[in-house]
């Protein structure tokens, strides 16, 4: 859950990005997980759904891999877009703002901390196959 006023709008890194409403000084904790906002949804609960639902999860969910379950947020952070040098840093499961973030900055956070399945920043492919199929 962003625990910042925040807004979705067009992105210039891709698509609907989230931005901050406010000022927001460094070090200031942005997201913390909140089981009303946030859901965890086991990779074997995935089985069966349409292949444009679970590409729709790996595209806006952290995947988790200790757990074999994506983390998806039902507030801005869904749209939350990835950067070789984020603002947003993400330590023990909390993002905290790496620097100070002016009003109407986009928010980013880095794809190799938060795995999201469809994008590696690394290749600009798939960061990883992921078979909820082959899921337990």
């Amino acid at each position: 859950m962003l625990l910042i006023e925040h807004y979705v709008a067009p992105s210039s890194i891709h698509g609907l990005g989230v931005y901050a409403a406010t000022f927001v000084p460094k070090g200031t904790k942005l997201w913390e997980f909140h089981p009303v906002i946030d859901r965890v949804i086991p990779a074997g609960d995935l089985v069966g759904l349409p292949r444009h639902i679970i590409e729709r999860i790996e595209a806006h969910s952290e995947y988790l891999p200790e757990f074999s379950a994506s983390r998806m947020s039902a507030d801005g952070d869904y749209y939350l877009n990835h950067s070789d040098d984020p603002n947003l840093e993400d330590i023990g499961g909390e993002m905290f703002a790496r620097r100070d973030i002016q009003a109407d900055e986009e928010l980013q956070c880095d794809y190799r901390q938060t795995v999201v399945v469809a994008f590696d920043p690394d290749t600009g492919l798939r960061h990883q196959q992921f078979n909820p199929n082959s899921a337990s």
